[in-house]
């Protein structure tokens, strides 16, 4: 009786069924892409860790250094397994050609090195140890996407008559600086040909590296090194800093994917109460029939779930083979950077997600069968299953009616008198703007240029970075004069960075990277208090913060060398750079080297941005210019274009799935008000009134309906991706996407759902309903 009963529904309900059996589907996609990416990119990170037998603590330095104090260091720590020193030659984009196109100016750092001996090796596309040969060189893969290259192809760099051309042999994977936000990439090259170079290009950089007993004392070791007289002029970074960096980018997709699926899971459960509203309501003297007949409730509910369990298992296992099938869509980055790890739980894990899915749909449609436990045979059968509590009457006379247009007020009431009908469908459209609008304006917000503010940055047009070691100050100078002259220029600001520790509420030290200067030339926005306005005082980023546990008005200790001197903390920040732990001020508080110079630009109004810093290019290399859109496209771009594509599919199953609902309600309309719509027509009411007064209650519930999911982009959006982002130091993220975004979108969807529901209602209420006359 059981399948007699579920062929007969499905046939009867077509559209309906595919309509529900689509929404499951597309949410068990989703979530089980989620799931595959959750699965591949920790063990992808931890394969690539591993493989590449990742240091648990690198100090970058600029400049020169004595290996033999390195080596007594090492040998008096107990925690040191092993340490070595990697010596990379940088090498600016003017020298550089992959083919016969030259390098672009960028924010990358271009570091060519030898494969290491003991560890922190440089891998393949296999994730095997990279061996090269004389006159070969293994290439990022940032610059293999970036540039198109192909194995085979030309690298060539030049210094004057001195020429070097490299075979490039393989795309290597780096577990150091595979990240887009990580600002430098390694080279691999033949230790003959790193030596034939090192004669040419004489300026070295160092990477530090330590391997301990034990993994978890790398903070703490941190804190020793950097306590000490060894070199450190440069960034210092731990194993989960390195862990952190290469799951961002696709932890953002992941978090951004399980936000769209708990969506459309409140889509797929809300329409599902619709749908099966509206099949009891049509079988309510079936219903009543059976309980005449003494078959229990619980045999009746289960006639009823029966169709939704096959319809949730079906969508759900579409689900999963879409999964299976086009899942290296969101997992092409993570299997380009870091490899696959295989292994049984990634089809096993999102199996088991598109079971939780499948339950969480059959009992939400045994939760709907509930409230019809207490009808009455007798009820049943007199067709009051829903209905006694379904239209209220509202007293509204069409005679006292002087201003609103007939049919206009027919839809009105009609609205009003069966508001929980109508609540749920304006509910769905507001789940499907809110569904379509998050995801955009996350991607605009990304592509913006004002999104440097996340970065730690003020507005400016262009950014000049400066990283010349010892020769730092006198290129900042020479490039100063340049820029003082140059009568473009609207206004410009010098910072620069340094290195120290800061003192937390338990004494203990933790690096700080320090940036003055003239601050109030490009302000930042301030979560808490003001930018830094005399020389005892700072400001902190939201990450330095809450790990030093300081609050705006408190003192803090800054500590190098051995000295100390006491801040007050004036100003908390978002800055997503450097680990999230960075901090302003207007002066250096130590005598101390910088690490690296930055200037900012502001160019006169008729200035063609990328005019002038082709220009400026040419007058101040080596120094690299980007113009800001450029910096951060460049740093988060690969996030940008995976948000992308959730914004396409989101869009889609937006505007499919309002397409969908808005079917199945005129189907359920279609049955419920038959009767109705007979009524009308017989005392003679013409399809175009009847069908005005069902676009009245539709253009009410739309637009009601899309103004909340629209209101709530903006009011709840930007909530929940910040809790995302303050673990990133970006704890309190605004859109920035243009005005234009919040009303296109959601006009449009309100236009094609209306245009739709006008179509479908003169197929499903006219079609039937000739006039009829009283006899």
């Amino acid at each position: 009786m059981r399948l007699t009963f579920i062929k007969k529904d499905l046939t009867r309900h077509r559209l309906i069924s595919i309509g529900l059996t689509i929404c499951i589907m597309m949410t068990s996609f989703l979530a089980t892409s989620a799931a595959q990416m959750t699965v591949q990119l920790n063990g992808s990170i931890s394969n690539l860790l591993h493989s590449a037998k990742a240091p648990d603590f690198v100090q970058m330095h600029e400049g020169s250094l004595k290996e033999n104090d390195i080596e007594t260091f090492s040998s008096k720590q107990n925690m040191v397994k092993a340490h070595q020193i990697v010596p990379m030659i940088p090498i600016e984009h003017a020298n550089i050609k992959f083919g016969n196109e030259p390098a672009k100016a960028g924010v990358m750092d271009h570091l060519f090195v030898k494969q290491n001996r003991y560890f922190d090796f440089l891998l393949n596309e296999q994730n095997e140890k990279l061996t090269i040969s004389k006159g070969e060189v293994a290439v990022p893969i940032y610059f293999q996407q970036r540039y198109h290259l192909k194995i085979g192809e030309t690298l060539l760099i030049g210094k004057g008559a001195n020429q070097f051309s490299f075979r490039i042999k393989a795309f290597l994977r780096d577990a150091q600086m595979n990240p887009s936000l990580v600002s430098s990439k390694r080279f691999l090259l033949h230790h003959k040909d790193w030596d034939a170079m090192n004669q040419v290009f004489h300026k070295k950089e160092y990477l530090i590296e330590f391997l301990l007993h034990d993994a978890a004392q790398a903070d703490a070791f941190q804190a020793i090194y950097q306590s000490s007289q060894l070199p450190q002029q440069g960034p210092a970074v731990t194993l989960p800093l390195l862990r952190m960096l290469n799951a961002l980018t696709d932890g953002m997709v992941i978090a951004i994917l399980l936000l769209v699926c708990m969506l459309l899971i409140g889509i797929a459960l809300l329409s599902l109460h619709l749908a099966m509203t509206a099949s009891i309501e049509e079988d309510e003297r079936e219903f009543g029939i059976l309980k005449v007949l003494g078959i229990p409730l619980r045999r009746i509910k289960q006639l009823y779930v029966g169709k939704y369990a096959l319809l949730a298992c079906v969508g759900c296992i579409a689900g999963y083979g879409l999964t299976l099938i086009f899942g290296d869509i969101f997992t092409a980055n993570i299997q380009r950077y870091m490899g696959i790890q295989p292994s049984f739980t990634t089809w096993f894990i999102p199996l088991c997600v598109s079971i939780v899915i499948a339950t969480i749909i059959i009992s939400g449609s045994y939760n709907v069968l509930r409230k019809f436990g207490r009808v009455s045979a007798a009820q049943a059968l007199q067709g009051n299953v829903i209905s006694t509590n379904d239209k209220k009457q509202i007293p509204l006379h069409l005679k006292k009616n002087r201003f609103i247009p007939v049919n206009m007020w027919l839809g009105l009431k009609d609205l009003l008198s069966r508001k929980k009908l109508y609540t749920t469908i304006t509910c769905i459209i507001a789940l499907c703007t809110f569904l379509m609008l998050l995801p955009i304006q996350l991607w605009h917000t990304l592509q913006s240029p004002d999104f440097i503010t996340y970065l730690g940055s003020g507005q400016s047009d262009l950014r000049i970075d400066i990283r010349q070691g010892s020769h730092l100050k006198e290129k900042t100078n020479v490039i100063e004069s340049m820029i003082l002259e140059d009568r473009d220029i609207h206004a410009s600001a010098i910072y620069e960075t340094t290195s120290l520790q800061a003192k937390s509420k338990e004494n203990s030290l933790e690096t700080l990277y320090l940036e003055t200067g003239n601050l109030s030339a490009f302000p930042l926005t301030y979560l808490q208090g003001r930018q830094p306005l005399k020389k005892k005082d700072i400001a902190l980023s939201v990450l330095s913060s809450d790990s030093l546990q300081k609050k705006v008005g408190e003192k803090i200790t800054l500590v190098s060398n051995g000295h100390e001197i006491e801040k007050t903390v004036t100003g908390i920040y978002q800055d997503v750079t450097n680990g999230g732990k960075t901090a302003k001020a207007i002066s250096q508080p130590f005598p101390q080297s910088a690490l690296w110079k930055t200037i900012q630009i502001q160019l006169n109004q008729e200035v063609e941005i990328e005019e002038k810093k082709t220009v400026l290019e040419k007058e101040i290399s080596p120094a690299k210019v980007t113009d800001m859109k450029e910096y951060v496209h460049q740093t988060i771009g690969s996030t940008a274009s995976l948000v992308k594509v959730i914004a396409f599919l989101s869009t889609l199953a937006a505007f499919g799935t309002a397409s969908l609902m808005l079917i199945m309600f005129l189907h359920m309309l279609k049955a419920k008000d038959s009767s109705r719509n007979h009524l009308l027509r017989t005392i003679g009411f013409s399809k175009k009134d009847v069908i005005g007064q069902y676009m009245t209650s539709f253009i009410a519930v739309i637009f009601l309906g899309a103004l909340i999911g629209t209101i709530a982009v903006h009011t709840i959006g930007p909530a929940l991706m910040s809790i995302g982002g303050a673990s990133l130091g970006a704890s309190s993220l605004q859109w920035l996407a243009p005005q234009w975004v919040s009303v296109v979108y959601p006009i449009t969807l309100l236009i094609v759902s209306l245009a739709l529901s006008a179509s479908l209602l003169k197929t499903f209420f006219t079609s039937q309903t000739s006039r009829h006359t009283l006899s």
